[in-house]
């Protein structure tokens, strides 16, 4: 894993205090529900394709 360093506001800052985390703790909640999200996208783009192209993808033995 890499580090990053990411500024953030006060009220990030306030937010995770309020909710009783560590602002990193809810930097790190925050980055898994967005590559969560964006990996549904993925693959409900590639289920589409699959779906779409499953003659060509069948007769290439995939």
């Amino acid at each position: 894993m890499r580090d990053m360093t990411l500024p953030v506001g006060d009220r990030f800052a306030d937010l995770a205090d309020a909710r009783g985390v560590a602002p990193e703790a809810l930097a790190e909640q925050v980055l898994q529900r967005f590559l969560d999200a964006e990996a549904g996208l993925v693959r409900e783009h590639a289920s589409r394709l699959a779906l779409r192209h499953d003659s060509l993808l069948r007769r290439l033995g995939a």
